[in-house]
Parts: structure tokens; sequence; C-alpha cells
């Protein structure tokens, strides 16, 4: 990523004024435009969740036991409906939305819902949706006693978070039902002397959502519990639980757990309910993450990695159509283009983008994935883009498959309210937002990627305005293939595998960097018997080389640092056959076919 000091300077300045940072979809809301746009203020948990079809969307009611009431009625008992959600075997995702687990506690700035619940055991509880979306949730670490949205975090749940609500609504807060944080804190504290005793974990560097496992060894662990790892949609501030289905196995000196698909790198922790809470002693560093449909087979959450497939039988993937709109703004569409330009020739991704424009308008399963601005205030306040991502549900398909996800459609809207630059120079104006920065990012949500917390990834979590994030990291690229990998192989049931994007050279084009350092540095000979040799004629300082099988499946790494204008890299135990390889420098990097022989 290119970063102008100036700039960085300027917002540096705005972040001592202000102290926030940005969501790299969102933009602030104020804490008294949510308390005073909201119509229903309370603390509780989720005890429950219920998915749902509304005017063709799938929407999720959680159910929140409320705790105190802050502003509005006093209720017992509220729904809280949130976007995305799995009804039978069609499932819905949206990016950057609320995100409730049950068992999850915090403060909720509510507002009337619209949605109708068209099912027919609909509740008859009080149905509200988050003000603001994600931002309209204060999620609790309790262990910690803070509470944090992507953009504010308050130290001393009573002492801050609620002596601020009271400062603004000039009223107290009801208790509804027992609730106290300041006893749980001192409980927490006084159970610190139980003799459980961390050691360490292995390994050190994993992926999230891709099945790896965390093995954490000690002792005092007893028999259950569970582990919580740091949020990466809020940077860590706040921490989620893996799934029980997670938990691989739990004995007194050691817990193997899978690392969930929201977790981000910091230190992880051991939970009980007596409370307690210990935490590791380095941190667990999360390269990339992808994205899980959690859905339950009859036997409890389980969590499920999702595959592309040939959605259009013509191209062999699947084919993004701009809504008329957005097609016509010519400066959008070429740095929407020039963000799907640098996933396809970094990652291979079978994506194309029609030659007309369409009139579908909106984000329903119509088969069409749609790239379009949004109507009105459809896209809650301070959301700068969401991709909704539908997928379907196969399962013992063959006999004994496992349940298997397939995206079946793709839709990204963005905020037409929003001061844009749409490249390709960088942002001048201060405030304004990258447009190729967020549809990179949004598209990388399609690409079934997950937030991490790495100011160098194109997945990092946040982004400040006026920041610039056009370039993919080695990371960004490696989550990308491994989801290739998978679905590139077989087919399952009657859905076909994403053939890779084969056609490399003749339609990614290079930006300026990339193409002097395609010219600037050969690889020969080509083919090779596994002996190939890397010139370097204008003297850029390279990096590394990875090398890459035709679906996206990374194979290796090869250090090129040194001073030493001609590298020899050994390919010798590597398969006869087609291969990418991508050589990096401090500038850029640049994707090379290699024939083995």
């Amino acid at each position: 990523m290119k970063r102008n000091p100036t700039k960085i300077a300027l917002i540096l300045l705005l972040f001592c004024f202000n102290g926030l940072y940005a969501q790299v979809m969102l933009k602030e809301i104020s804490f008294k435009e949510q308390i005073d746009n909201s119509t229903m203020i309370v603390e509780g948990e989720v005890i429950a969740k219920t998915s749902f079809w509304s005017n063709n969307l799938i929407y999720t009611a959680n159910t929140v036991k409320v705790h105190k009431v802050f502003k509005g009625d006093p209720l017992k008992t509220v729904e809280v409906i949130t976007v995305g959600g799995v009804v039978g075997d069609k499932a819905l995702m949206v990016s950057h939305g609320l995100k409730l687990q049950k068992g999850t506690t915090g403060l909720f700035m509510l507002e009337d819902s619209d949605v109708v619940d068209l099912s027919t055991n609909k509740s008859t509880i009080k149905q509200f949706k988050p003000y603001s979306d994600v931002q309209g949730f204060y999620r609790y670490n309790l262990f910690d006693d803070l509470a944090a949205n992507p953009f504010k975090m308050k130290q001393g749940i009573t002492s801050s978070l609620y002596q601020d609500i009271i400062s603004i609504t000039k009223s107290s807060y009801l208790e509804v039902s027992d609730f106290n944080v300041e006893a749980f804190n001192k409980s927490a504290s006084q159970n610190k002397s139980l003799a459980l005793v961390i050691n360490g974990f292995s390994p050190s560097t994993v992926s999230a959502g891709t099945k790896s496992q965390v093995t954490i060894s000690g002792s005092g662990f007893g028999t259950s519990g569970k582990v919580a790892f740091p949020n990466s949609n809020d940077g860590g501030t706040t921490y989620i639980n893996a799934l029980d289905s997670q938990i691989v196995s739990w004995s007194d000196t050691e817990i193997v757990v899978e690392v969930p698909a929201d977790a981000g790198t910091g230190k992880i922790r051991i939970l009980d309910d007596i409370p307690l809470s210990y935490e590791t002693a380095t941190d667990l560093t999360v390269s990339y993450a992808e994205l899980n449909f959690e859905y339950d087979p009859g036997t409890g959450l389980e969590a499920y990695q999702t595959r592309h497939y040939a959605q259009n039988p013509l191209t062999g993937g699947y084919e993004w159509r701009m809504q008329i709109d957005f097609f016509n703004n010519a400066d959008a569409k070429a740095s929407f283009e020039r963000a799907l330009e640098t996933w396809r020739c970094n990652t291979l991704i079978n994506w194309t983008v029609g030659s007309s424009a369409t009139t579908v308008d909106d984000v329903l399963s119509d088969d069409t994935n749609v790239v379009r601005f949004d109507n009105g205030d459809e896209l809650s306040s301070g959301t700068l883009g969401v991709c909704y991502y539908w997928a379907g549900r196969y399962t013992g398909c063959p006999t004994g498959d496992p349940v298997q996800y397939f995206i079946s459609e793709l839709d990204i809207v963005f905020n037409d309210d929003v001061t844009w630059n749409f490249g390709p120079n960088l942002t001048t104006v201060l405030g304004e937002y990258d447009f190729e920065t967020v549809a990179l990012h949004e598209l990388g949500h399609g690409h079934q990627l997950g937030h991490v917390i790495d100011t160098n990834a194109v997945m990092h979590y946040a982004l400040s305005f006026n920041e610039e994030q056009r370039s993919l990291t080695t990371d960004d690229i490696n989550g990308a293939a491994d989801v290739q990998a998978r679905s590139n192989t077989n087919s399952v049931c009657d859905i076909p595998e994403l053939p890779p994007m084969t056609d490399y050279d003749g339609t990614c084009s290079l930006s300026v960097d990339d193409a002097f350092l395609n010219e600037a540095v050969k690889v020969y000979p080509n083919p090779s018997n596994g002996e190939v040799f890397i010139t370097n004629d204008q003297n850029i300082n390279l990096k590394s080389l990875t090398i890459f099988e035709m679906s996206g499946r990374k194979i290796a790494d090869f250090d090129l640092s040194g001073n030493s204008k001609t590298k020899v890299v050994n390919f010798q135990n590597v398969s006869k056959g087609m291969y990418l390889i991508s050589i990096y420098s401090d500038e850029g990097f640049v994707t090379k076919k290699l024939i083995l022989e």
C-alpha cells in the first residue's frame, strides 16, 4: 500500500483529537446520533436465534433477554433483526453486518423494524433492528470491563458507558433482570487464584475458518469450558467463542480447538462459568481468514466452509453485471474493474464483467451478480458498501459426503451518499474514501475471505479515510488460493467445479509498476527441467517467489533476497506440469507461467 506522508500526518492529527479509527466499509456515526435516533436502548444477552424469509431475503431474529433499559419501554425480551441466516437449504451472509452469537452480551441501540416475518410460527415478541447496523451494538468484554463497536471502545461499562448514555438521555436506566457488571468483575478477580496454568500453544501461526487446529497445553483446565479468540471485526477489542463443535478435545492438561472464522491475531483465552478467564502469554497470528456458514445438522451448530462453482456455463465462472446507473458512471465502472482485475490476475478467480448494463436493481437470489449503488437509505447509516453472498447447501451426494455450501450468487452495493475518490489517482481531499480500495475489499469477501487484523492486508478490518490499499499481500492471495483449490477440484452433486481463469496472459492488465517489473525480470529456461534462473536487469530489490498450481493452490515459497542479479531456484521436487510463479519486490509483483518438464 502506498501512503502519502502529508495525508498520514493529517489523519494522525485527527486521531489525536477524536480518538477514533475507521472501519473499511463504514463511516462513523456519533454516539449522540445513535442515542437520539434509537427508539430503544437496552443491555441484554442473546438467548436464541431463528432465521426466516421476508421479501425474498433471509433475516435472523435474535432473541435478547433484557437486563437494563436506557431508553424505551420496559420490555423483558426483544428480538433484534439482522440480515442473513440459514433457512432450509438456502443461506445468506452479508459482509459488515451484525453477527451475534448465542450468549453474547452487550448494549443494543435499536430502532423499530420494518421487516415482516412471513413464517407460520413467527414470534409475538417486539422486533427491532440495530440503528446504524453493526455500529448499533456495543459488545461487552466482561473480563476486561469494556464495551466496543467497530469505532468506539468504552473502558468501564458502568463508569463510562452507562454514564455517557445517562448524560445524553438525562435519565437513569431501569433494571429489568438481574445482571451486575461490577459483581461479575469482582467475582472474576477473586477467582484468579484458581490453579489454571497455560504453558503455551502450537502452532503460532494459523488461518481462520479453515478447520486449522491449535493445541493449548497447561494444567487445571478441568473437563470443559469455552475457548475465546480476538474478534477480527473490531481489532481484537472483544472476543468471540469457538463453537462447541469446534472443540476437538478437552482434558485437564490439553485443549485442541479449531480456529473460528472471525478469529483474529491476538491472545487466546480460556473461559469458565465461575467466571474465570486466562489468556496465553503470546499472540496467535492469524494470517488469513475464510468465511463459514453456521448450520445445525441436528447435533448442534457447526461451521462449514464455502466453495465457488461454475455458475455461468458460458464462462465457466461468475459474470458480474453492473446496474445501469453504475454502468453509466464511467469513473466508478473503471475503478471497480481495476479492483476486479487485481483479484483475477493474482488468484485466477474466474470472474468476468458483462459487456452491457442490467436493469436488475436488487440483491435477491435471482442468479444475477449485480454491482450497483444503493437506493435511498437502503444501506444503514454509516455503511460504505456491502457484499451479499447467497449459498446453497448440498448433503450426502454422493452418499456419505459431508455438508457442502456453494456460493450461488454475489451482489455488491455501494453507498452513493459518500465523497468517493474513483481514481486512478490517489485521494487528495481530506475525508475522501478510495473507491478502488473499498471495491477490492468487498470483492475479497466475494472471494470468501473474512477479516484479519493486519494493517498491510486488503482484508484488514479497518482503514481510515484518505488511505489506499490497492495491492494484495501474499496472505490475501494464499487465502484466496485455498478457496480456489477446493473450488477447482471436484464437482459435488450436480454442481460443476469452478475452472481457473486459464487465459491469464491475454486478459490481465498490469499496473505501471508491475508492468516495469514484468519487463525487468526474466525467467529461463521455460520450459525447464527443474532449475530456473531469475534475472534482474534493473537492480530491483526482489524479495520472494511463490509457486502455485494452475488451480490456485500454493506449493512453496522461495527467498530471492540478496545482491545477485541472477537467482537460481530449484523446482526439481515439483511434479511436471504447468504452474504460475509470483515474483515479489518492494514495489510490487508479477506473475508468470512456468512449464516443468
